[in-house]
């Protein structure tokens, strides 16, 4: 048990895998014909009550590809990967500003005396196809997740 990724479907949460385990990925559907761009907003929760959750980290890893980025740089392949912490998708302009690749810092889950197992911790996931390629699911682009595994203590 420990940190565990979600999306919302009609107001439940579905639990995605992670890293190298791709039972149920989040995959994305794609036109490649003229190229598109699709966002998900994910949840990262606890849910370990003897454990809270420090450092975290979510970054985006080609399976396939992954020297030196594979597919998450946009410049490398057209395909790419950008993330936003927090629960409110960020503005065109945002996104813009954001850098293709790189990894997003959440906050803690928990605290000392603390496992907070309840919250939800969102983040936005966006993710590019170029045009002209066969139209696909993609699914071989992984979020691997890392983070300080500490445990509550007492009061």
């Amino acid at each position: 048990m420990s940190i565990k990724m979600y999306y919302k479907e009609d107001d439940a949460f579905v639990e995605v895998t992670s890293g190298d385990d791709t039972t149920n990925p989040v995959t994305t559907t794609h036109d490649g014909k003229n190229g598109d761009t699709r966002t998900v907003c994910l949840y990262l929760r606890n849910d370990d009550d003897t454990k809270w959750y420090s450092n975290i980290i979510v970054k985006a890893v080609d399976l396939v590809d992954a020297e030196p980025y594979g597919d998450v740089i946009y410049n490398e392949t057209g395909w790419g990967v950008k993330m936003s912490e927090g629960g409110i998708e960020p503005t065109e302009t945002e996104w813009e500003d954001l850098v293709w690749g790189e990894e997003v810092d959440m906050p803690d889950i928990g605290s000392d005396g603390s496992d907070d197992t309840t919250t939800y911790f969102p983040f936005w996931y966006l993710i590019s196809c170029p045009p002209n390629v066969p139209a696909q699911n993609k699914s071989d682009i992984v979020l691997d997740v890392e983070f300080t595994e500490n445990a509550v203590v007492a009061p």
